[in-house]
């Protein structure tokens, strides 16, 4: 039996205009490039915060003070130097956290440029993405509940609807985890009948 062809709606999208010397090919080229340089510029300031972490444990400072000022007066209040160790060692997840998303990002983009996407290691790729993003997104926000407990007034406490995004980000890249596990399946099937 026949389906019948449904008649047009009237309803065009524009066509988006070929960019010159723009093939699939150079694009990418062009992301593994981006993702190359966002990945060196994330491990280089992951690796000097790692300095400033080392250099604030071992070396002996005077006391730290944050100044805070209302109108013309300035007060200076004492920051312990394990709130500065904390802020600095979260700095340090965050930034290695996502470097490491983008180095998993940059051998997915590689598989793609060498026309083998379904790679079955690109879905433990995936996975590691998403347990990062997981795992760095719990973080940041007990981070956040903490320092606005421990420092009244200083930041609103987090809700837990600014995890709604987030998670949803996760759930996305672990269902294209299962999709690319299923790609990689079929593509055995396939290369097994012939």
């Amino acid at each position: 039996m026949r389906v019948p062809k449904m008649p047009a709606l009237g309803i065009r999208l524009p066509r988006t205009p070929d960019l010159p010397g723009l093939t699939p090919g150079s694009m990418t080229r062009l992301l593994d490039a981006a993702l190359g340089a966002a990945f060196w510029a994330l491990a280089l300031a992951a690796a000097a915060v790692l300095l400033a972490f080392i250099f604030t444990t071992f070396v002996p400072l005077g006391p730290m003070g944050l100044t805070v000022t209302a109108g013309d007066e300035g007060t200076t209040v004492p920051v312990p130097r394990a709130y500065i160790l904390f802020a600095l060692g979260a700095i340090i997840a965050y930034l290695g956290g996502f470097a490491l998303v983008l180095r998993h990002l940059r051998a997915i983009v590689r598989t793609l440029r060498i026309g083998d996407p379904f790679d079955p290691g690109n879905v433990s790729r995936l996975k590691q993405i998403g347990w990062t993003l997981f795992i760095v997104t719990g973080g940041s926000w007990v981070g956040q509940t903490l320092v606005s407990r421990l420092v009244r007034g200083a930041l609103e406490p987090p809700s837990p609807f600014d995890l709604v995004t987030p998670a949803f980000s996760v759930l996305v890249v672990f269902v294209l985890a299962q999709v690319f596990r299923e790609g990689a399946r079929l593509r055995r099937e396939s290369e097994l009948t012939i």
